[in-house]
């Protein structure tokens, strides 16, 4: 038997203005109301044959998107997932993720813990299992990061063949040993094949697509795996009729005799690693600059005359804000819980449900001592300027060509809403170096002006005021 398996990263960035919880208009998806119905539309609903017969994961702020605005799609992904487990052998084709799209290895220590935490709780939330696997943003990974996933019960990753020290199958899953003893498998994802899908036309025939699968294995095929991994919404959103495509070619495959189509969870279990293999630190699928593309000028989505050296103050302005906050947070939640990052950690009980129920389990485990309702309400603040922080930390901010694009405002928002909160409940004086550290940027668009005149077209969502220092 020969195995394969088609994986899916679907995922959009955060949307919602966090001032008011709601996706505000945005134009440039018309004739829809914003992106996220736009490929809702052409990607995530015309994809709902395919969910039980291929392997996926849906980022975290989608997935809270679909739970208010799609419930029907989250009900049955949910149930996709249910029923592929009698295909797969009891293992599910959904994988977690970071909960916030960040790239794990530019997080501090702390910080990873808690995307990986939050994306496992969200995860195990919304599917009703703990995961087996997990999708790393960008595929950005290095030792600590694996790490991170091994000690909190996470049997494997996917990442691109060139994040191998050395040249390896991908038709094999390989062990990575890790300097904690413990051990992660790795798949890697068969790299040409997976860019033809992407960026060549493959989905152009299934014929064409079901034969390029097929002639992927190696020259001693039984028990071998073909692997390929894209973003979800390649199929319907970047090309569009590609889901049917995909529709057509899994049918193929499910007829021929000779080829099994599986999820990693389930081939990890009849085939583990024979191998092992060292990674590439500080990689990931969409940069060869050591994850450049998240903190300077590293050349990557730079057409001729674009300039990208804003990345590098933004990357500082979000960090510094993170370290300014972080003392005078601690020290102020340890007044009423007993560890405050251990309860940042479990915050994520309260974000997927805020129920009276929900919170008086959450103090109970935490607080020193009975809390007044004033000062459950500050601490709930005090969270909320934590996740904040964490969603300043979003990839998208910096993946793509300029500062202005919507991805970095929706990044500033939420560092202005922590700034708000930490102004306010810590008393400290956050915009000024923020906002001077930020104007070091500049937009590619002289329209745009720098990091300041960004900053102010970012407030712009807030209620009130909106006049930088």
């Amino acid at each position: 038997m020969r195995y394969v398996c088609i994986h899916g990263h679907f995922y959009q960035p955060p949307r919602e203005n966090p001032w008011t919880g709601r996706v505000p208009e945005q134009p440039s998806a018309a004739p829809f109301h914003d992106w996220n119905q736009r490929i809702t539309a052409e990607c995530y609903q015309p994809n709902a044959p395919n969910y039980e017969r291929i392997s996926f994961n849906f980022g975290p702020t989608l997935l809270r998107w679909f739970e208010t605005e799609q419930p029907d799609l989250l009900h049955m992904l949910v149930e996709a997932d249910r029923t592929a487990r009698l295909r797969f052998g009891g293992h599910g084709p959904a994988l977690a993720q970071a909960w916030g799209h960040a790239i794990l290895p530019l997080c501090t220590k702390r910080d990873r813990r808690t995307q990986v935490l939050w994306g496992l709780a969200e995860f195990a939330h919304r599917f009703g299992r703990q995961a087996e696997g997990f999708w790393l943003p960008e595929t950005a990974v290095d030792t600590p990061t694996l790490e991170t996933l091994s000690l909190h019960g996470v049997s494997f990753t996917v990442l691109a063949p060139q994040q191998a020290e050395t040249t390896v199958d991908p038709c094999r899953p390989y062990w990575v040993r890790l300097p904690s003893g413990r051990r992660i498998a790795v798949f890697f994802y068969d790299g040409p094949l997976s860019a033809a899908i992407a960026f060549e036309g493959l989905l152009e025939s299934e014929s064409v697509f079901a034969g390029r699968l097929a002639a992927a294995f190696g020259s001693d095929p039984a028990g071998q795996l073909v692997s390929v991994a894209t973003d979800g919404e390649t199929y319907g959103h970047h090309h569009p009729g590609g889901e049917r495509t995909l529709a057509r070619t899994l049918a193929l495959l499910d007829e021929n005799p000779e080829i099994r189509l599986t999820c990693y969870g389930e081939y990890l279990e009849r085939h583990p690693p024979t191998h092992e293999v060292r990674i590439v630190e500080n990689s990931s699928w969409s940069c060869g600059h050591e994850l450049g593309r998240w903190r300077r000028h590293c050349g990557c989505a730079a057409s001729e005359g674009v300039d990208q050296h804003w990345r590098g103050p933004l990357r500082a302005a979000v960090g510094g804000l993170r370290d300014a906050t972080e003392n005078a947070w601690h020290e102020r939640v340890s007044k009423w819980l007993s560890d405050p990052w251990a309860a940042r950690d479990d915050w994520i009980a309260i974000l997927l449900d805020a129920s009276a129920a929900r919170f008086e389990r959450f103090f109970a485990r935490h607080s020193r001592t009975e809390l007044s309702p004033p000062e459950r309400a500050e601490l709930s603040e005090l969270f909320e300027l934590q996740q904040r922080l964490v969603q300043t930390e979003t990839s998208c901010a910096w993946f793509f060509e300029d500062l202005a694009r919507i991805e970095t405002l929706q990044v500033l928002q939420y560092a202005a809403r922590a700034i708000e909160l930490g102004e306010r409940l810590l008393g400290l004086d956050l915009e000024t170096t923020f906002v001077d550290t930020l104007a070091q940027a500049r937009s590619n668009d002289p329209e745009k002006g720098d990091g300041r005149d960004v900053w102010n077209e970012a407030r712009r969502g807030r209620p009130g005021p909106t006049s930088s220092r």
